[in-house]
């Protein structure tokens, strides 16, 4: 069979731990040195990281998830032409806006901020390397992948630093903030998870910033809009929207970050992230002596953090060359040359005075995202009134525009009872075949039947283990999930009457019910094709191929089985005399989605969300589309249309696909 270059066939599964690659029949894990479960490791096809395991622009093997920043996913990356890692954030767009103009300024403002960051060349900030175009909606940034502990953990472990150790932290990221200023850029997120600190045996602490994502160009007439940034370390200008913060909000933030590295917590460390906000805007600036008074503080030291934490920001430093001189001045026991004496009290204009009318609702608490790397284009009040009257108006407005040479028609969109924050990602999903139903399951180990014609409904109800194959049956009114063990279980609708089938080696990751409803087919990691009857719950091995089948179509009438693997390819076989009819590769990912049409053509999906149209005769491709996102357990319909589901945030969307 041939092997995809965009898929490892060595590490085919993850630790969870440290959602690192490993393979199948590793001991330990090398990264984190964790064992792997008593029914082994993590199969990459039930991985919620969608890169983790491929090789993107030919150059960059994406073996670990390493969290998400304040603009998308970052993974680390081997370099498959060199002896080195890199750091690559991938970019979204599609989360964070509508249409192919919102989605297109984001793109530019991401590649105008990628740009200018690639200029800076100061070694206390994280280098940027290039912007790799995945999709069109998607972009991978290529950055510096460090090892070193964040300033957040140290902060962690140690409550708080000796004062020249965060005399030097800070001086570092001065010289560094003060280059991006220079660019233009304007960080917005300055905090300690975004500080990295080594230490070096020659020289001491060595500080970089990271993580630009919310960064804004100044000067490019753009704006954001809402709360950005992290309450705890925002400015009062971020935390009351009246103006674009500028150089001198990223002065305030390490501000606050110097407060909370000198007396173990910053400024305001209130609980609720309102109050918070109002206490950056309102409330006078505590001493670090009132904040600590335990500990002794040079009172030079108090005045310049004090500078730094003015409500006003006419009252702050102009830039942080003068910081940066004056702890470079502390350190060789020098006086301050700019900022050791007590800041003046000015009676000024407040630039705002409080948060009336707002509720705690309105602000993006949580970790920024994208909107936070992009920045939108400024709209004035009537072109965005006309646009909500617009979108009011609309009866079906789809999610993603980017889509090319294909029709698609948002069928229902019906919000999903998710009381958690992030939202569960999906690990499985089918339609019935009259296209009446669908039914989803998470990783919260949750499965939701959501009716598809009408005003639409959800039904969920709880399971005991993660499902990662469904088959939806609504003609005999039952449901069958196979689980991460192997189990296959059949439920009514409503989540009642639950009834083990039969228990397969190795996770299933895909079912197929025969029309007759008297058996179903299961796919397995292993690349075993099995017969499950579902009167006795007997077995029978039809197949074994070398990789894993990740999507099945039976055409009981015909006797065609249609295979998609893991490594994209797709195979065709008459089950009867177990006879392989064609083999092709065909996607660039595993095969997400496969069936067959009614004028004689196949058709398959994978999850870089392209859809390919091919011969049934001799598997040939005849066309390829881009959808722009994996739409999940496509159905082929009477009228040559395709039917398939996604999930937006917490909205499941079902489409219609007219080719």
């Amino acid at each position: 069979m041939l092997q995809n270059p965009h898929r490892t066939s060595e590490r085919t599964h993850y630790c969870e731990a440290c959602a690192t690659l490993v393979a199948v029949d590793a001991a330990h894990c090398a990264e984190c040195g964790g064992a792997p479960s008593p029914s082994g490791w993590t199969p990459l096809t039930l991985s919620p990281y969608t890169f983790l395991g491929r090789i993107i622009d030919g150059r960059y093997f994406i073996d670990r998830f390493l969290g998400s920043g304040a603009s998308g996913h970052v993974y680390r990356a081997r370099s498959v032409r060199v002896s080195r890692s890199f750091a690559i954030k991938v970019v979204d767009t599609r989360r964070y806006g509508e249409g192919k103009g919102v989605q297109g300024e984001l793109l530019r403002s991401v590649e105008r901020e990628v740009d200018a960051l690639s200029r800076i060349k100061n070694p206390h900030v994280v280098n940027v390397y290039e912007f790799i175009h995945l999709s069109d909606t998607i972009r991978g940034v290529v950055m510096d992948y460090l090892e070193g502990t964040t300033l957040e953990d140290l902060l962690r472990a140690r409550e708080h630093l000796p004062v020249h150790d965060a005399v030097e932290i800070v001086r570092q990221v001065a010289d560094g903030l003060h280059e991006a200023h220079q660019q233009g850029i304007v960080h917005r997120d300055l905090k300690p998870e975004n500080i990295m600190v080594e230490a070096l045996p020659a020289t001491g602490l060595f500080a970089r910033v990271l993580d630009f994502g919310v960064a804004h160009i100044a000067g490019s007439g753009e704006s954001t809009y809402g709360f950005r940034g992290t309450p705890l370390y925002a400015s009062p200008e971020q935390c009351s929207e009246a103006h674009i913060p500028d150089k001198r909000s990223d002065i305030y933030s390490l501000g606050c970050v110097f407060f909370h590295m000198l007396t173990g917590q910053p400024p305001f460390p209130f609980a609720n992230a309102l109050r918070v906000m109002e206490a950056h805007i309102e409330a006078p600036r505590p001493s670090l002596r009132e904040a600590a008074p335990e500990r002794k503080y040079p009172e030079s030291l108090d005045h310049l953090v004090q500078h730094m934490l003015a409500s006003d920001p006419r009252d702050r430093p102009d830039d942080f060359w003068k910081i940066y001189k004056d702890l470079s001045a502390f350190l060789e026991g020098q006086p301050l040359l700019h900022f050791g004496h007590r800041p003046p009290h000015k009676e000024r204009t407040p630039i705002v005075q409080t948060l009336d009318g707002l509720s705690e609702s309105t602000y993006q608490l949580s970790e920024p995202t994208l909107g936070e790397f992009a920045s939108l284009a400024e709209r004035t009040s009537n072109e965005l009134a006309s646009e909500h009257s617009r979108l009011s108006q609309a009866e079906a407005l789809p999610r993603w525009t980017e889509r090319s040479d294909v029709d698609m028609e948002q069928l229902q969109a019906i919000r999903l009872p998710f009381k958690t924050l992030p939202m569960p990602s999906i690990t499985a999903a089918a339609i019935d075949r009259s296209a009446l139903g669908v039914v989803l399951s998470d990783h919260l180990l949750r499965t939701h039947l959501l009716g598809i014609s009408g005003p639409g409904f959800v039904q969920s109800f709880s399971v005991p283990r993660l499902v990662v194959a469904l088959e939806l049956d609504l003609v005999h009114a039952h449901l069958y999930a196979a689980d991460i063990h192997g189990e296959i279980t059949r439920y009514n609708p409503s989540g009642s009457g639950a009834l083990r089938i039969a228990g397969l080696p190795g996770s299933v990751l895909a079912i197929e019910l025969h029309p007759s409803a008297t058996h179903v087919l299961a796919a397995t990691e292993r690349g075993a094709l099995i017969k499950v009857d579902l009167r006795t719950g007997r077995t029978s091995t039809l197949w074994e191929f070398p990789l894993p089948i990740s999507a099945l179509h039976h055409h009981a009438t015909q006797d065609l089985l249609l295979a998609g693997m893991w490594d994209g390819s797709v195979v065709c076989l008459r089950p009867a005399s177990h006879e392989v009819l064609w083999q092709i590769p065909l996607a660039r990912d595993a095969v997400a989605s496969v069936g067959m049409l009614h004028d004689g053509r196949y058709f398959a999906t994978d999850a870089r969300g392209e859809l390919y149209l091919g011969s049934l005769e001799c598997g040939r491709v005849s066309a390829s589309y881009l959808i722009g996102q994996e739409l999940r357990a496509l159905r082929a319909q009477p009228d040559g249309s395709l039917i398939g589901t996604t999930l937006f945030g917490d909205e499941a969307q079902i489409w219609r696909i007219h080719l």
